[in-house]
Formats: structure tokens, sequence, C-alpha cells
């Protein structure tokens, strides 16, 4: 897993993170909504995410994993 610098490179990135810490558990559309990032774009961005361990997906919904939560309290400093 990455540190906080993975997520800050790409304002992508920490939109998407922002927007599920605030939702809680999401579904893409929701995040695509509120991010206003296209679906399509967006799919690349969460797959980056969820394979370095910040955002993790169980039954379509999204939520930020432990690592998500750490790498968002890092970044407020």
């Amino acid at each position: 897993m990455r540190d906080v610098g993975f997520v800050t490179s790409n304002p992508n990135k920490v939109r998407v993170v922002e927007v599920i810490r605030k939702r809680g558990k999401t579904t893409m559309k929701e995040v695509s909504k509120f991010t206003r990032i296209p679906e399509v774009m967006l799919r690349g961005v969460l797959e980056e995410l969820k394979r370095e361990g910040f955002v993790s997906e169980e039954e379509g919904l999204l939520k930020l994993t432990p690592a998500g939560f750490e790498v968002l309290e890092k970044m407020r400093i």
C-alpha cells in the first residue's frame, strides 16, 4: 500500500475519497454524480484506489477502508 502521495497526486482521487467519506457507503453512480467525473473515467480511479487498499466494494457499495480514513487524516495536517 502506498502513502498519502498516491491519493494527492491526482485531484480526482482526492475528490472520490472525500465523497465516499461524506456519503459513507455509496454507489459508483452517486460518486460520479457528486464528483462530476464520468463513470467511464471513474472506473479507473476506483480500481486504483481499491488495488492500493484505500477503498473497498461490497455488493456494489463503495466504502473507505481504515487506510482510506488514515490518508484523509494525513491530508488534513
